[in-house]
């Protein structure tokens, strides 16, 4: 009997040790547990991780403005402003058409690898058209049905036409868009979703454009 009352005690001392020392740990990276569980949480409620690009045309503004509207939120990577020459090409060349090209330059490899470790389940690129009267978009397949219903709710007229394609409630599908050398077309080959909006930034002004495309954009990653 005195040995099981002598364990007992020796091994309650142990326990009110660990105890001690547990309860010490826990308040002093008290906060750096609640951030790692506060980012754990927000991965499980939000398991999207959404891309949007903006800014490989420098002439194309009102994408960039759009874009950073979304670049506070926990599941959306902003990449904006890429091309700040404010013109359309970047060093002589369209930096939307030298992706998956002999002649890729770092704009390129950097976006396409970030893009790559982020998989995410969708990339949305923000353009301007000064050749259409409407907009409109091209996309992954699989999305056409969202992108459509997004596209309903614009403020702007959706266009018929876009060099050459015939839209279906503003969609491209199946035409020459998205072009060789294009994001779009690199992130086909990758299987990873994809939506290009265009907007008429000759018929429309700098505010509303971007405001259709924040609106179209919100639709889009709920």
């Amino acid at each position: 009997m005195k040995f099981y009352f002598s364990f007992i005690r020796k091994y309650a001392v142990l326990f009110h040790f660990f105890y001690f020392i547990t309860t010490w740990l826990f308040v002093y990276n008290k906060i750096s547990i609640k951030v790692k569980f506060d980012a754990l949480v927000e991965n499980l409620l939000n398991p999207n991780v959404f891309v949007i690009v903006s800014g490989l045309h420098g002439d194309e503004p009102a994408g960039n403005t759009a874009a950073n509207y979304f670049k506070n939120l926990p599941n959306v990577k902003v990449y904006s402003n890429l091309n700040k020459t404010k013109k359309r090409r970047l060093n002589g060349k369209d930096p939307n058409r030298h992706f998956d090209t002999d002649d890729q330059n770092d704009l390129q490899d950097r976006l396409l690898s970030k893009i790559e470790e982020l998989n995410p389940t969708l990339v949305i690129s923000l353009h301007e058209d000064d050749e259409v009267d409407g907009v409109y978009a091209y996309c992954s397949p699989e999305i056409e049905d969202k992108v459509k219903g997004a596209l309903m709710k614009s403020k702007i007229q959706l266009a018929v036409k876009a060099h050459g394609d015939v839209t279906d409630q503003g969609v491209i599908s199946n035409g020459q868009q998205p072009y060789k050398g294009t994001l779009e077309r690199a992130l086909r080959r990758r299987n990873i979703p994809y939506c290009t909006l265009e907007t008429p930034c000759a018929d429309e002004e700098f505010e509303t454009r971007a405001k259709t495309l924040i609106s179209i954009v919100s639709d889009l990653i709920v």
